[in-house]
């Protein structure tokens, strides 16, 4: 039988030797830590902000939307006939918003109503109240 020769790669006979690294210098920061300045730029951070409250509160409103917890909104969808009544009594009675306005019109109506209606809207009211508050 003949003999087989297997030539290995140079690549792997030879070792691999690492490159060398380049020393690295030790860098100096050019400005280090001092507490009294620290105090000093924190201080004068404040007073900045103290003065920048006390001329944005004359008065003017945020910009951007109100916060978020102060009231609770959904939506009601409305033909647009009754939008337009709404409007037309919010214009004629002279009341801010359209929340208002319904608000004032449904408070008319559980005024007029009737005893029995008046305990029927009550006990609906408690029970859509607690199913809100689960």
């Amino acid at each position: 039988m003949a003999k087989f020769e297997f030539k290995k790669d140079e690549k792997k006979t030879t070792e691999k030797k690492p490159r060398p690294v380049k020393k690295t210098n030790i860098s100096k920061p050019q400005e280090t830590y001092d507490p009294l300045k620290a105090n000093q730029k924190i201080e004068q951070e404040l007073e900045k902000n103290t003065t920048k409250q006390a001329t944005s509160t004359n008065g003017k409103r945020p910009v951007g939307r109100p916060k978020t917890g102060r009231k609770s909104y959904q939506t009601v969808r409305l033909l647009k006939s009754t939008v337009t009544k709404i409007n037309a009594l919010e214009n004629a009675l002279g009341i801010a918003t359209q929340d208002e306005t319904v608000d004032q019109a449904i408070d008319r109506v559980i005024n007029n109503l009737t005893n029995d209606e008046k305990r029927g809207y009550d006990l609906w009211l408690d029970m859509f109240k607690k199913k809100e508050n689960k």
